[in-house]
Parts: C-alpha cells; structure tokens; sequence
C-alpha cells in the first residue's frame, strides 16, 4: 500500500497509524519534510516520547501513534512528499477524512487539490458534496451541491453516517431549497407548456382537444428530465420532442426566420402552437425561466452563507 518514500531506512521518525492493533500501519518518514510541510507535525516532534512506546522493529528512534487510518496517513504524505504519485480518490468517506486531517494537521497545500476531487463526486453523489463543503466552509461547492440535489438525495444518502457531520440549519437550508425549486420552479416554467395557457395565448384552429393533449404530455415529460435533473437546459428540453408522439400537423410554416421568433415580443410568434418553430420556443423559454429561478433561488438561500 504504501511508497518507498515512506518506509526509507534514513528516516528518523515513525508514524504509526491506525487505532486497532491488526490494523496499524507503521510509515518512516522524515521530520524535516514533515515539518516543512504542517506546523502542528512539527510542534508534535518536539514533544518528549514515552520511553517505553518504541517497539522493538524502532529501538533507535521515536514512535508516534496517529489516529487516522492508514490510507489516509499514506494519502496525506504522498500530499507532503515531493515526487510521491497521488492516489486517485474514488470514496467519498475517505475525501472527507482526507479534509479533516489537513485541517487538523494544518496542511494548507492540500486543500486546492483536494477541492478538485471534490467536485468529481458532484454528479454522484452532491448530497455528499454538500456535507463536505458546509463542514468546511467552502461556499461555491456548496451552491453547485445544492443546485444537483434531488429530494431522494437526502431522503436516501449514500453515506448515511456522513448525515451527523452537518448542522441541522445546514441540512434545513437544503430541504427548503429543494421542496420550494420543486413546487414554486416547477409551476413557474409550466406556465410556458400549460395546455390552457398555451390555448389563451393563441389564435388558430388548432387549438383544439389534440392540441391539448400533445401540451398535457409535452409538459409532464418536461417534468420528468427536471427531476431527473435539476440542472437540465434547452438540450435536454428538446431532447423531450424525441420521446413523445409528433403532434397533430399545423399550420405551414411561417416564412419568418428563427431569429425573428426568438426576438420579437409579439403574440404573433405563437399564431400556431403546433409549428416546430413555435414549439421550441416554448421549451427555450421554459429552460430560461428554470435556470433563472434556480440562481434567484440559490443566491436567496446561500448567496450570503
């Protein structure tokens, strides 16, 4: 498990890691790097040790008992010593052990690397994220969290002992944002795909039982990829147009270009709700309005946390 750098002949210290005896891990390292590297390593060096903590393999130089695990003592001084290869982190637990004991061993260094994995365990698991980044004040990971959290994510955590590691107002800011993105955010972009609304808002004979019934599926299927996922776009929206029957045949197409349906404010770009054009357009504004409500709403509720 661990390099060479730390089992070196020339070290003059020995951090023994681990708290159960068949688990313990003894790494030789060196006092100078160490203490380069964390000022409380080197305040922990020049504290006396008991005479009788060396063990026979170390007759000649101090034992030192550390409490983390051995892999994330081996994680942490592959950080610490240079050429040493840095392990990839695929255990969230461990990421957040690995936090911990640069906070705790004031290792400053790691932290920019370490913020880096973190986000590799956005799309996974971000309740995760969360937890992390509320623990160590890490403000733009926590919003990026929250933004991907969905109702099951904290209903259904994936390390539910991680849970106890975040204050209650942290987790009560979650759940408000998420329960308010769900039911306030959802009403608001199904304005734009409302069957009622979208019948007010046109003038054509389309607008009939047909018509309705496309919008009524077009709408729930929209529903469905933003609980999938909260951060979906226009892709994503029109993506929907694949899974959902064509809709009854419209009226021609109007020989206006796309650009001018996007530009103008006239109800006239939406003379026919059955036109491709027209379609879209509803999706793109849909997609607008989520993504708009979804930063309002991130910056009310964590915008100045």
């Amino acid at each position: 498990m661990t390099s060479a750098f730390f089992t070196t002949g020339d070290g003059d210290i020995v951090l023994r890691a681990g708290t159960e005896p068949d688990s313990k891990h003894d790494f030789r390292v060196h006092k100078l790097i160490l203490s380069l590297a964390s000022s409380v390593f080197k305040d922990m060096f020049t504290l006396p040790q008991p005479s009788d903590q060396n063990e026979n393999e170390h007759p000649d130089i101090p034992v030192i008992d550390i409490p983390d695990s051995p892999e994330v003592l081996d994680t942490i001084l592959r950080y610490i010593y240079p050429g040493a290869e840095l392990p990839k982190i695929t255990k969230i637990s461990i990421l957040s052990a690995l936090f911990s004991a640069a906070d705790k061993y004031n290792i400053p260094s790691m932290s920019p690397v370490l913020k880096e994995s973190l986000k590799t365990f956005l799309p996974d698991d971000p309740f995760g994220v969360y937890i992390i980044a509320c623990r160590f004040g890490f403000l733009e990971e926590k919003k990026q969290a929250a933004k991907l959290t969905r109702p099951k994510s904290f209903l259904y955590p994936k390390n539910p002992e991680a849970v106890q590691l975040i204050s209650s107002t942290d987790l009560f800011r979650l759940v408000q944002f998420v329960q308010q993105r769900e039911c306030e955010g959802r009403l608001r972009i199904g304005w734009h795909l409302d069957p009622i609304e979208v019948e007010l808002t046109t003038d054509c004979e389309h607008n009939g039982k047909d018509t309705r019934d496309y919008f009524s599926r077009l709408e729930e299927e929209v529903k469905l990829v933003l609980a999938a996922n909260p951060c979906a776009g226009r892709g994503d929206l029109f993506a929907v147009l694949d899974s959902i029957p064509d809709p009854p045949l419209g009226c021609d197409p109007s020989p206006m270009s796309g650009d001018w349906y996007r530009q103008t404010d006239d109800d006239v770009a939406y003379e026919c709700p059955l036109r491709p054009m027209t379609i879209r357009l509803r999706l793109a504004n849909a997609a607008e309005e989520w993504d708009c409500f979804n930063e309002k709403l991130l910056q009310r509720f964590f915008g100045n946390v």
